[in-house]
């Protein structure tokens, strides 16, 4: 198999207690032709001195070059990643967590062999959800039943408009696609994935999937904490307004309501939430519907 170089691109940002752990699966990979970049984000205690000894000490062969970037400012997920893939040389841009780990040793192998073979340009796969330990395992997602969508970009659209699920941590990219589309919206902070994922469906890019786990994920990041992120929301509106409204055509009148419901309720402070549950009351009655099936559906797999 051929070996082009890889680029695995760490970002940090005020959380180092598993950053050891999450650079120990990256030189544990038993592909031969890595780059490893870690990135901190203007984090006030970032240790670049011990993070740099760490990696001098434990090297292996697999790891080609190495650096340590520490950002004199906090620039937000987006644009530190985007930095990260315009100093990097790999042909394909592998994502990794700070907080976790690549499956197994056969991780960029395994996603090197599809990008030759498929010749594409992002791939995702499979993400297996732990604990904060990484000891108990919790699910994997993607659910196989949305598997069938990654063979229509139309669909894969429509149905990433419902509610993303594609991981970011376990996507990768070459790249010919930043290339080809330019580096991910700088007008978001922290969703550097899901935003992309909905254009590049759009656009009719191809997004291809490993039956692969690609990442052991740690439970408890901005995206799954319980506290709500201003700017995270902010993004979240955003994806809304520029990313799902504007394209009512390739969705279904339903999931347009819907959308622009959720949007209206999220946005318009001032707006009566009775007249606009009036307007929309079929949205409403939606989304009570779903959530008796969500609560139906945890209590019998509690109970039985």
């Amino acid at each position: 198999m051929n070996h082009p170089l890889v680029s695995v691109i760490i970002l940090t940002y005020n959380n180092f207690h598993y950053l050891e752990q999450s650079i120990d699966s990256v030189l544990s990979q038993n592909y031969s032709n890595i780059e490893l970049i870690i990135s901190d984000d203007g984090s006030k205690n970032f240790n670049k001195t011990f993070v740099e000894n760490y990696l001098s000490e434990n090297l292996n062969e697999n790891i080609k070059d190495y650096s340590v970037i520490q950002n004199k400012k906090n620039l937000g997920i987006v644009k530190n990643f985007n930095n990260s893939i315009k100093i990097s040389n790999g042909e394909y841009i592998v994502p990794l967590d700070c907080d976790d780990c690549f499956y197994d040793e056969n991780v960029i192998r395994s996603l090197v062999k599809e990008f030759l073979n498929t010749g594409a340009n992002i791939i995702t796969g499979y993400m297996d959800e732990y604990d904060q330990s990484l000891k108990t395992f919790i699910q994997r997602s993607p659910n196989k039943s949305k598997l069938i969508l990654f063979n229509n970009m139309d669909q894969l659209f429509e149905e990433l408009c419902r509610r993303n699920f594609i991981a970011g941590a376990c996507t990768s990219y070459s790249r010919k696609l930043f290339d080809k589309y330019g580096f991910l919206d700088e007008s978001y902070t922290f969703l550097n994935d899901y935003p992309e994922f909905l254009r590049l469906a759009r656009l009719g890019e191809q997004i291809y999937f490993i039956h692969t786990t690609i990442i052991k994920y740690r439970l408890g990041g901005i995206s799954t904490g319980k506290v709500i992120n201003p700017a995270f929301e902010k993004d979240v509106n955003l994806v809304l307004r520029k990313e799902i409204l504007p394209y009512r055509e390739k969705i279904s009148p339903r999931l347009y309501r819907v959308k622009m419901y959720d949007y209206l309720r999220r946005t318009e402070k001032k707006v009566n939430l009775l007249l606009l549950s009036i307007k929309y009351f079929d949205v409403v009655v939606i989304k009570v519907m779903d959530r008796l099936k969500s609560f139906v559906g945890k209590y019998f797999v509690h109970k039985y």
